[in-house]
């Protein structure tokens, strides 16, 4: 078994490594490091010794491999080689200086435990350790008024997860805290509770009024983002998801951006090229993430333009999507990126490069292709 090609995926933290053997119809390799290992084949105990390695998830004729964010891609990857070997040389540069732990650059996942949709407490994990962050007062105690209606609540809760997260970790639990808070205030709260008393576990009705330019001139951040918290946006809400980009809460703006990623019509293209600008990379990330989901070929240009964003992360989610949908349009600025200081940027523009001027077609993203190749298994 050898190592045809690396790519990378839509998360930092992932690499996929295309092998040239098969596995049997049907079959998958799922290891975690803290798997007992005694019957795993030879090269998956190899590549464990690999400092870095922290998960092997195998199907097909690829690998997708897992690392641990402070060990960076370049100190893991060429020992992956050693162990597997490869049928080409190495079309990757790899530096000889210390490689940066990158506990920031991808994504956080966010997870918020529920009982009876009722929020409890907030789960953060950054791809190393997990943090919990506790939520006010009020949400413990209609959580246990609302557990007399249940002969086991430990049992019925549940973690949910939700849209990733970029930064630091300690700064998103305490805007995700501020953001439930602001959400569910005491007559929400006090609604569920009822429900949760009915036995009623379907999932909580949307209140049905309109979001107005209005509601946006509330002096309060937290009435503004609860009015916004329960919309759902249509095209004719774009003057509205407007004015939220413009918000002075970058809450309020993130979540205007993820809302216009919702609405599958291009006439949302131009409010997410103004969030693609914000002054806040969570904002920015979030819109590349939805033009990227869009698919819109009108947006290579100011994809293009990401490119030279300040951060890396935008940068990285934008020469992801030219890889993904971009075309021969691109070439002048991923050959001028092909200077940047991060690896996984640097390598997500040589795959960029290789696919437009290979004359491939646009396949979409990594995941979407390894989603098919697992139905066609």
């Amino acid at each position: 078994m050898k190592i045809v090609s690396i790519e990378p995926t839509p998360s930092p933290y992932s690499m996929k490594i295309n092998l040239d053997e098969q596995l049997a119809d049907g079959k998958t390799e799922n290891y975690k490091l803290d798997d007992d290992l005694s019957t795993a084949p030879s090269y998956i105990l190899e590549l464990f010794n690999i400092n870095g390695v922290k998960g092997i998830y195998r199907v097909i004729n690829f690998i997708a491999l897992e690392r641990n964010p402070r060990v960076a891609w370049e100190e893991i990857l060429p020992d992956v080689r050693n162990v597997l070997g490869s049928r080409e040389d190495s079309s990757e540069e790899f530096s000889n200086a210390p490689a940066a732990a990158d506990e920031h650059f991808g994504e956080i996942k966010v997870f918020i435990q529920t009982f009876r949709n009722i929020p409890m407490q907030v789960k953060l994990e950054d791809g190393e350790s997990e943090q919990r962050f506790g939520l006010p007062e009020r949400f413990m105690n209609a959580t246990m008024e609302a557990s007399v209606a249940s002969d086991n609540m430990l049992m019925e809760r549940k973690w949910v997860e939700q849209n990733p997260r970029y930064g630091d970790v300690d700064e998103i639990g305490q805007e995700i805290v501020e953001e439930l808070a602001a959400s569910y205030d005491s007559e929400r709260l006090s609604m569920l509770v009822k429900l949760a008393a009915e036995n009623d576990l379907s999932q909580e009705p949307k209140t049905g009024k309109k979001v107005t330019l209005d509601m946006l001139d509330n002096p309060s951040w937290k009435d503004r983002y609860a009015a916004l918290d329960r919309m759902d946006p249509t095209i004719d809400d774009l003057p509205v998801l407007d004015k939220a980009l413009d918000d002075e809460k970058a809450s309020i703006r993130r979540l205007a951006t993820a809302y216009l990623g919702m609405i599958e019509e291009p006439e949302v293209l131009p409010f997410l090229y103004k969030a693609l600008k914000d002054k806040a990379v969570n904002v920015r990330r979030t819109a590349g993430d939805c033009l990227s989901d869009l698919g819109f070929k009108q947006a290579i240009p100011e994809m293009i333009h990401a490119l030279g964003d300040s951060s890396r992360l935008v940068r990285w989610r934008a020469a992801m999507y030219l890889y993904e949908a971009g075309d021969e349009t691109a070439v002048p600025a991923l050959k001028q990126a092909m200077e940047d200081p991060e690896f996984e940027v640097r390598m997500q523009v040589k795959m960029a490069l290789a696919r437009i001027e290979g004359g491939e077609e646009a396949k979409g993203s990594i995941w979407h292709q390894m989603t098919e190749a697992t139905k066609q298994k």
